[in-house]
């Protein structure tokens, strides 16, 4: 299973990462908490839900919320470097759009931002997943282990 093959790497090398959530509320820290020994590399997670936590709490500022949405690229960039000025991981994962079971903020169901922060490069990826709230969430947690997989053990 690539959780457990990435988590066990990344202890392995004492790469280090948190996680800022917004729809998958805490679904990714739960996954990646459930590996053994991770507690050595893992510092945890935020649960970004509403915009007001992503304002008042992370530190996203109110311009990028009002002009693009939390279900945006520009939401998500935010979202990770307000992550890793809190936790100073070498790598950021960063999670927002919309599980459904309506369009929210004009955002289709299925949309879904996926950012990276790792050592410093930012990545940001665009997503557009089908099915139930609970499938597209969990699409969500298999697509960032896919991405982290394919960097670091894909060789």
């Amino acid at each position: 299973m690539k959780i457990n093959q990435v988590c066990k790497y990344l202890i392995e090398n004492n790469i280090t990462i948190s996680s800022i959530e917004s729809l998958t509320g805490g679904l990714l820290a739960s996954k990646i908490t459930e590996v053994s020994g991770i507690s050595k590399v893992y510092q945890g997670s935020l649960v970004t839900y509403t915009n007001d936590v992503k304002q008042n709490v992370l530190g996203v500022h109110y311009e990028i919320l009002e002009n693009y949405g939390a279900v945006s690229k520009e939401c998500v960039s935010e979202m990770l470097n307000c992550g890793f000025n809190i936790f100073q991981t070498n790598i950021v994962v960063a999670l927002s759009g919309n599980a459904g079971p309506s369009a929210s903020e004009g955002k289709p169901v299925g949309l879904v931002y996926i950012g990276f922060l790792i050592n410093g490069k930012e990545h940001i990826q665009e997503h557009h997943f089908q099915g139930t709230r609970e499938e597209i969430r969990n699409q969500c947690i298999l697509t960032v282990f896919e991405h982290l997989f394919e960097i670091f053990l894909g060789k």
